[in-house]
């Protein structure tokens, strides 16, 4: 995942981009399907709940500046909804359940980067 901005890459923000980011969306049967697949092979299968934005980086990183609004400490929220897919471990059948749709997202931005999710709304 490349930028296309000319701004360095920190260490948070290929995190960032790696527990989070997956444009267009990766292609399976279901949502389940998905969210196995994606949890596992980004390595987060350890969290409850994780969401994958599926927009291009450079959409993702404008909420950081024009395209977001301030919210509290280095929180910004976005102006726009944007796709998303939250996947959340199911205690009761040790798996994991999918929730695709369209939100907008709070995200922790440092030097104009996004550096951690916060929540969708």
């Amino acid at each position: 995942m490349a930028l296309d901005s000319g701004l360095s890459c920190t260490p948070a923000f290929k995190t960032f981009l790696w527990e989070h980011v997956d444009y267009l969306r990766s292609s399976f049967s279901s949502n389940r399907a998905y969210c196995k697949m994606m949890m596992v092979d980004r390595g987060v299968i350890w969290k409850y709940t994780n969401t994958f934005i599926h927009e291009p980086v450079n959409t993702i990183n404008a909420v950081c500046k024009d395209d977001g609004i301030p919210v509290g400490g280095f929180n910004r929220q976005s102006k726009k909804t944007f796709k998303i897919t939250t996947c959340t471990f199911n205690i009761l059948t040790f798996s994991f359940n999918g929730l695709n749709g369209t939100s907008k997202i709070v995200l922790t931005c440092l030097n104009g980067l996004p550096v951690r999710f916060v929540r969708y709304i």
